[in-house]
């Protein structure tokens, strides 16, 4: 009996403590880790906000590492088309500038130059930027 209760104790500490590791792993966010997915939606409202999405580019501090650069074609998969060449026609003075403020910040330029197909600022067509450092770069080749 004596042996059962011992036991028992055990597993429960062992349970308890396993149990509050995870936890506290649940809630550590390392540097550089993405928050989300990219989607069709969220290069839609990224397109739509161009301009904000351009002065945070310029006076934001980012590292590479904060920024995952994504070939808009794999978002739009079977989606129409037509929703994202409307923006872009729509957004196209706003996306000239904000092209330009990716050439000149050395955190886009490194993330753009290690994606595989090596694109450049003049083929970002949008970026999406959230609070906590998560930064989408869409490109169009």
């Amino acid at each position: 009996m004596k042996r059962h209760l011992l036991f028992g104790s055990l597993l429960m500490a062992a349970a308890t403590f396993l149990a509050g590791t995870a936890g506290a792993q649940d809630t550590v966010r390392s540097p550089g880790a993405l928050a989300r997915t990219p989607s069709y939606a969220s290069l839609i409202a990224a397109l739509a906000a161009t301009p904000p999405a351009t002065e945070l580019v310029t006076t934001r501090t980012v590292t590479a590492t904060d920024i995952r650069v994504i070939d808009a074609s794999t978002v739009i998969g079977s989606e129409n088309d037509e929703p994202i060449k409307a923006a872009l026609d729509q957004h196209k003075d706003h996306i000239s500038a904000l092209r330009a403020a990716v050439a000149k910040n050395m955190a886009y330029t490194v993330a753009l130059a290690a994606h595989k197909e090596k694109p450049e600022a003049k083929d970002v067509i949008a970026v999406d930027i959230l609070a906590d450092g998560d930064v989408l770069v869409y490109f169009r080749k």
